[in-house]
């Protein structure tokens, strides 16, 4: 199949299987949620196979870089797999060049391959970094040309197919300012906090600024404002950021408190607040990252949602997040035998009523037809 065969395809299984009043809906109790607000229903978002995408080909990461019509078919299976339930979900893709766009501002060297996304292979020695300065104009630097390209196909595709109502678009990979920094200088920041701390604050400012000036133009480059809009996939009234912190998880707390904290909660309060993202534990694998900062996190101003995982108590570091009037994003763990009405009833018992959940659902084969529906009936049984 050709690009231009496949790029029609996409787009016309779109229009057939997504409806804008769903996505409408969706962006709306969305918003709320991350709002602390009350929306008719707390929002469900999970996927299902469609299977005329079958037909289409598979373009690798090292061709999705190079070309944007093949990132733009591979992110709309994505697309289509998510919208095509009528849940909760919005829809959306980004300039999707892995996780290496804020790093590239400080010149990293890194690989675009065939089997991963975009990642850093040579880190930036300490001395040079202590010289470097990040410019206000970012648009030159590091692969932004090539963001900036991708971005502007992607937007002009969506609107020459009338799909902009039900395809949203977000963001890039932004990371997070202890990610960012960990790229830029690599594994040796987890001592340089021990032999150089100085030197360590001068680097988290730098890259704090670079994740607010890559969230700045990728909202200029979306026809977004600075507060609002689509964080990640998430719909917000205000905020309108996600930050990453996989390797913020991996200090101890009270490094954690003075290295990342402080940059953190500037990064998000740029934006009025926003939405936090660390991947740690599976849960049931009896591994808990990141849960020995979760009181810190909490404190972060204007912060609007949180989402991870974990092996131990999830239940109850979800209540933990909603006691804050947080709302948490993610999955609740669903027992092998445990009937997909009790594994609603268990995640909506965490909630204080219809607040503070966004439920990334785990839906078997069999469940599609009728998940929504038990949704919405089990909320108006228990939240009267």
């Amino acid at each position: 199949m050709e690009i231009q065969e496949a790029i029609s395809l996409v787009c016309e299984l779109a229009r057939t299987h997504i409806d804008p009043a769903a996505v409408r809906r969706a962006k709306e109790r969305q918003a709320a949620v991350l709002a602390w607000e009350e929306p008719d229903y707390l929002p469900m978002s999970f996927g299902m196979p469609v299977p005329a995408m079958d037909a289409l080909p598979y373009y690798d990461w090292a061709q999705q870089w190079d070309d944007p019509r093949k990132s733009f078919v591979e992110q709309m299976k994505g697309v289509i797999w998510m919208g095509a339930t009528g849940a909760d979900a919005v829809p959306e893709m980004r300039a999707d060049l892995g996780v290496v766009c804020a790093p590239s501002l400080f010149g990293v060297g890194f690989v675009a391959p065939a089997h991963m996304k975009p990642m850093v292979n040579q880190f930036i020695a300490k001395d040079t970094l202590r010289d470097f300065v990040l410019p206000e104009d970012i648009r030159a630097l590091g692969v932004m040309p090539r963001l900036i390209e991708h971005t502007a196909h992607h937007l002009a595709l969506l609107r020459e197919q009338g799909l902009t109502e039900v395809v949203g678009f977000h963001h890039c990979d932004t990371q997070g300012p202890f990610d960012i920094a960990c790229q830029v200088l690599g594994h040796d920041i987890f001592t340089e906090v021990y032999d150089d701390p100085d030197f360590v604050h001068q680097l988290m400012a730098q890259t704090t600024q670079a994740y607010i000036r890559l969230s700045r133009l990728c909202k200029a480059l979306q026809g977004e404002g600075e507060v609002g809009g689509n964080a990640s996939g998430y719909w917000m009234k205000r905020g309108g950021v996600r930050a990453c912190d996989d390797s913020g998880i991996l200090l101890p707390a009270r490094l954690f408190e003075e290295f990342n904290l402080p940059y953190m909660a500037q990064a998000i309060t740029a934006f009025d607040g926003g939405w936090i993202h660390y991947c740690g534990g599976v849960p049931g694998g009896g591994r808990a990252e990141g849960i020995h900062l979760h009181d810190l996190y909490l404190k972060i101003p204007r912060l609007c949602g949180f989402n991870f995982t974990t092996g131990k108590d999830l239940d109850a570091e979800i209540r933990k997040v909603l006691a804050q009037r947080i709302a948490y994003i993610g999955l609740t763990a669903r027992g092998e035998q445990e009937s997909l009405a009790d594994y609603f009833r268990h995640a909506l018992a965490l909630c204080p009523g219809r607040k503070g959940l966004i439920l990334n659902a785990e839906i078997r084969g069999d469940e599609y037809g009728e998940a929504l529906d038990m949704w919405h009936s089990l909320q108006d049984e228990m939240f009267k």
